[in-house]
């Protein structure tokens, strides 16, 4: 028989026992209480039905008392008699076999007879004397069925005390037999384990033994159980399983050479792998960095000859620039000379009058002015192009320095202006500044105006392709547009938004966005390399953030944050 069997058949017939023990007391105790319970609420009874056959003989022993003195009506006197009677027959119900109820019946009919006679007698008058010789009969009445109903209710409460000390004596034999009844479980339990259980758990102590005397090494160790359950199987898989260890011990120790060579085999191969992968690790960082130099070296080429021209601008732009203030000067006194001319001799000669007619001197006294404000205004257009060309270089500034984020993102502006503005082929793209009040920032100015040229340039190529999908009406009815929100944060970050209304990106697209070399640009208009970089100037460099937003069809959003100070 195997363990299982074994447990079930023990446990179920220990149950089945002990639940049978349990059930057949729980039957005859209760049947007992409810027997002893059945006699108490007789005895109970009986008192009531004794309590309320004397209560109703003092009443009518009181009535049949003020019968005698007040003469009341005889059918008062018949009702409590009756009430008495029935009392008493109820009280003869409960106890059939007490000799003092035939014997209150029989007094009661004498005090019955005295009754009758004073309704007789009521008729004539009779003497004080008879009155007080029925009142003595009365009372000697009373005494003696009281004495009677006393008897009767002594009787009614022994048996009540009787009832309460069977109960009693139940309890008492209930808690003796539950007392057996653990005894009779435990004596069970104790044969069950003694015959059941010791010799499974004896078998199994062996096989622990047997267990740890492998574990230390000794294979010829071997298991002698008989038991006829799943024990003495385990000690048969044991003695095989050791059989079987002896011999790998033995193939184990011949490959052992074998095993050591292997192990520095996959030693060997797993230092190559680690080299691979940091070999991969270096090359891909050191096309990173170089990525990074070209990118650095191409905007510093671009930042120096952006220099270069500015300053070479500046110098002619100067001469032009101061010249004009003389011409001005010269040419508003000798406008003033004309006039004053004009005034004395106002009547020239002929030759002179063909001349001023020729080169239509009325015409030039009053474009003359125009002229030279024009020469002015594009002398100051071209200085302010200047500068912006020498805010957006900022190579007298590589090291970090505060300034004005503003003057950065304008200067980026202005020289992708030309991208900006209408063409044949699409409208203006707008660019709408939202900047708040900002402070001098902290950063690398060059660089940042770096980061403002990536992503403005991205969101025009990006506006010029959706334009390129789109009729001439629609880019009408829904211009394109570049919003840039600037503001400082409570937590003192600079924030810039640079906002378009274009295409979108997908969400594919938009993991990638700043891994180096990714573009969704043909072949020779993009690198990737352009938002790589900007994420490196932003977030390593200036320990800000660099993100972006988008969704397909209602275009895209870079959010840049950088600490107001480093």
């Amino acid at each position: 028989m195997n363990i299982s069997k074994k447990f079930f058949t023990s446990a179920i017939l220990l149950l089945g026992i002990v639940t049978g023990i349990l059930i057949g007391n729980a039957v005859v105790v209760q049947r007992i209480k409810n027997a002893v319970q059945e006699k108490s609420n007789l005895t109970m009874d009986t008192i009531k039905a004794a309590l309320e056959t004397e209560n109703a003989l003092q009443s009518e022993i009181s009535l049949l008392k003020d019968k005698v003195l007040f003469k009341h009506q005889p059918s008062e006197i018949a009702n409590r008699q009756n009430q008495f009677l029935n009392s008493l027959d109820k009280l003869a119900v409960f106890m059939p076999d007490d000799p003092e109820i035939s014997l209150i019946r029989s007094r009661h009919i004498s005090l019955t007879k005295i009754a009758d006679q004073l309704v007789i007698n009521e008729k004539n008058r009779m003497s004080i004397d008879e009155y007080q010789e029925y009142f003595l009969d009365i009372n000697s009445y009373n005494k003696d069925i009281n004495a009677m109903l006393k008897k009767v209710i002594e009787r009614a409460y022994d048996k009540r005390l009787l009832m309460k000390t069977e109960l009693d004596n139940i309890y008492q034999v209930q808690a003796i037999i539950t007392i057996e009844i653990i005894g009779v479980i435990l004596i069970l339990f104790t044969v069950t384990f003694n015959f059941v259980w010791r010799p499974v758990i004896r078998s199994l102590k062996q096989l622990q033994m047997g267990t740890e005397e492998i574990a230390a090494g000794n294979l010829e160790y071997r298991l002698d159980i008989v038991t006829g359950d799943e024990v003495e199987k385990l000690a048969g898989a044991f003695n095989y399983m050791a059989m079987k260890l002896t011999e790998f011990r033995e193939t184990l120790v011949k490959n052992n050479e074998l095993t050591e060579i292997n192990q520095r085999l996959e030693l060997e191969i797993h230092e190559r792998k680690q080299i691979e992968i940091a070999l991969k690790n270096a090359l891909e960082k050191l096309k990173n960095t170089q990525a990074q130099l070209i990118q650095t070296e191409k905007m510093s080429s671009l930042g120096q000859l952006v220099a270069g021209i500015a300053h070479e601008i500046n110098n002619p732009v100067n001469f032009i620039s101061g010249n004009i203030i003389h011409i001005s000067e010269y040419a508003h006194e000798l406008l003033n000379l004309i006039s004053l001319y004009n005034e004395e001799f106002p009547n020239p000669s002929d030759k002179i009058q063909d001349k001023i007619e020729e080169i239509d001197l009325e015409f030039i006294l009053e474009d003359l002015p125009k002229v030279i404000n024009s020469m002015q205004i594009g002398s100051n257009r071209i200085r302010e192009i200047v500068l912006s060309l020498r805010t957006f270089s900022r190579l007298d500034e590589a090291d970090m320095k505060e300034v004005d984020i503003h003057e950065g993102i304008n200067s980026t502006l202005l020289i992708l202006q030309n991208r900006l503005k209408a063409k044949s082929e699409h409208p203006e793209i707008k660019v709408i500044k939202n900047y708040g009040n900002l402070p001098l920032v902290q950063c690398y100015a060059g660089q940042l105006n770096q980061v403002f040229m990536n992503i403005i340039n991205n969101a025009i190529d990006s506006l010029e392709i959706y334009n390129n999908q789109r009729s001439l009406a629609e880019m009408q009815n829904h211009p394109s547009q570049i919003i840039i929100h600037t503001k400082l944060t409570n937590n003192n970050q600079v924030e810039i938004r640079i906002i378009d209304n274009g295409l979108g990106i997908t969400d594919n697209i938009k993991s990638k966005l700043f891994d180096p070399f990714f573009t969704t640009k043909p072949i020779g208009k993009g690198t990737g390399l352009g938002l790589s970089i900007s994420y490196e100037i932003i977030v390593n460099k200036h320990s800000g953030i660099l993100k972006c937003e988008s969704e397909i069809g209602k275009g895209t959003e870079f959010l840049i944050q950088i600490p107001l100070h480093q």
